[in-house]
């Protein structure tokens, strides 16, 4: 069956639940708008954060402002004097986004007092290389800018991460396998000593391409419905029969004998019912080695958005205990929103570098590999390398 080639920088999630009454140029527009491709940057976030600060020190009382600033500031590759700006700004806060943001900052300060006997090591690092996709998923949470480096600018990133001791890397997107360089990434980081896993809607996998993929330690797929209509519930694309061309990836898998195959689901409130069924298409696949349910993440969805497809995480375990029993000795994880704040170390297409929450809006920008050395990326005061630990190795266990 023939797939239709589709390359598209997605668009922002969060653009349906703006507020249409701000004047555009204001403070409160420029502030919303700030997760933009365009401008998720720290050319944006400088000029933000000098308007927000004027602004503040014209009404110093007023908590939008002091929130939007301490915001700004956090996410701006904040150093421990911004850390303790941001505390200032929120203390006395009455609102919940401010107490949320105020929770963020005790921990991070927290965090930072801690004494780290040796440099730490970014052994697990993420990397959205690509920021081309052939679909638009409702929520999607990966931090798409609109800048895209270069085959010879990803290999220097590659020599940083193998020279600071980085084991596991997550090539991701968008779709890793819309860029022709992908390949030969993939071979230099394995050569260089990585494990790698990749990342894709499987959308355009191919016999050649599964080949050329044989170095990886394991390839991720997606599959968050059985039919159509449930999976274009959360993943959006001209294609009307999504499952259809997931079942084809996976029988190119089994037919080549590819058995590093870890399937990706979001649980979501449009799926938690057909998550058995799911699990019995997966199981059934003989080059699926792992399959992790993710909680759905609201993380840059609007308020309405999240009403209609968060689902809380004692629905999803109630589910997947019942699988587990028809299942057993199968890899079945769990990645609740909660366990994932502060988890990733995310390169994105630019070479700038983030790490997020889980709440809404949270990416944090703290350094970009084109310009930065690891060791100064690791001292930035928002990481938590506790949470970092947990990660899942690219290598599946079984």
């Amino acid at each position: 069956m023939t797939r239709t080639h589709i390359e598209m920088l997605p668009p922002h999630p969060l653009r349906p639940g703006y507020d249409r009454t701000a004047e555009r140029g204001s403070l409160h527009d420029d502030f919303q708008q700030r997760l933009e491709p365009a401008n998720f940057n720290t050319s944006y976030f400088d000029t933000l954060a000098q308007r927000l600060q004027g602004a503040s020190d014209h009404a110093p009382a007023d908590q939008d402002l002091r929130y939007m600033l301490a915001f700004v500031l956090l996410q701006n590759n904040a150093d421990a004097a911004a850390v303790t700006r941001a505390a200032a700004l929120l203390a006395g806060t009455t609102t919940a986004r401010g107490r949320r943001l105020l929770d963020l900052v005790d921990g991070i300060t927290i965090r930072a007092s801690a004494h780290r006997p040796v440099a730490p090591v970014v052994k697990r690092v993420n990397w959205s290389i690509n920021n081309r996709c052939p679909m638009s998923c409702t929520g999607c949470y990966n931090p798409f800018v609109a800048d895209q480096i270069t085959y010879e600018q990803a290999l220097s990133i590659v020599d940083k991460l193998a020279a600071h001791g980085t084991t596991d890397l997550v090539l991701a997107g968008g779709d890793p396998l819309l860029w022709p360089p992908i390949f030969d990434v993939i071979d230099y980081a394995t050569s260089s000593g990585i494990s790698v896993a990749l990342d894709t809607t499987g959308y355009t996998l191919t016999p050649d391409k599964l080949q050329r993929l044989a170095p990886l330690s394991s390839l991720r797929l997606p599959l968050d419905g059985t039919t159509p209509a449930v999976q274009r519930a959360f993943r959006h694309s001209p294609d009307r029969d999504l499952p259809a061309r997931f079942q084809q990836s996976l029988h190119l898998c089994d037919v080549a004998g590819f058995p590093k195959v870890r399937v990706h689901t979001v649980a979501s409130r449009a799926n938690i019912s057909e998550l058995a069924a799911i699990a019995e298409s997966v199981m059934s696949h003989p080059s699926v080695r792992q399959w992790v349910v993710f909680q759905w993440w609201g993380r840059r969805a609007p308020k309405s958005l999240t009403e209609t497809m968060a689902i809380n995480a004692e629905s999803i375990r109630y589910e997947l205990t019942k699988i587990r029993a028809r299942h057993p000795g199968r890899e079945i994880i769990f990645a609740e929103t909660t366990e994932r704040e502060f988890l990733n170390w995310m390169i994105q297409s630019s070479g700038q570098v983030v790490t997020f929450g889980s709440g809404p809006e949270e990416e944090f920008i703290i350094g970009n590999l084109l310009t930065d050395e690891i060791a100064d990326i690791t001292r930035h005061p928002i990481l938590d390398f506790e949470a970092m630990a947990r990660g899942v190795p690219v290598t599946p266990q079984t």
